[in-house]
């Protein structure tokens, strides 16, 4: 575990990170999401992960909803009358 203190770089706080996290993708320029938990703690991930995540969820749901979301689009196409 690194220890390191947050400085002041413009108008933001900014983190340094070692070296030692880029073979975890966090290389220079790397776009990362930065969320804020109820304890206070800063959970940081890659962007390109998140992304990946949340077409994963979306798969799964549509998958999971197939039929219904096919009634709607076939409902806004006209093709059927509301029950």
């Amino acid at each position: 575990m690194d220890s390191v203190k947050i400085r002041r770089v413009g108008n933001s706080n900014v983190v340094s990170l070692s070296r030692d996290f880029e073979e975890l993708g966090y290389t220079e320029g790397t776009d990362v999401v930065v969320e804020s938990l109820p304890t206070g703690e800063l959970l940081i991930m890659p962007a390109a992960r998140v992304r990946t995540h949340v077409r994963e969820i979306g798969r799964r749901a549509l998958a999971e909803n197939r039929e219904a979301l096919e009634k709607l689009a076939a409902y806004d196409r006209g093709e059927v009358e509301p029950s």
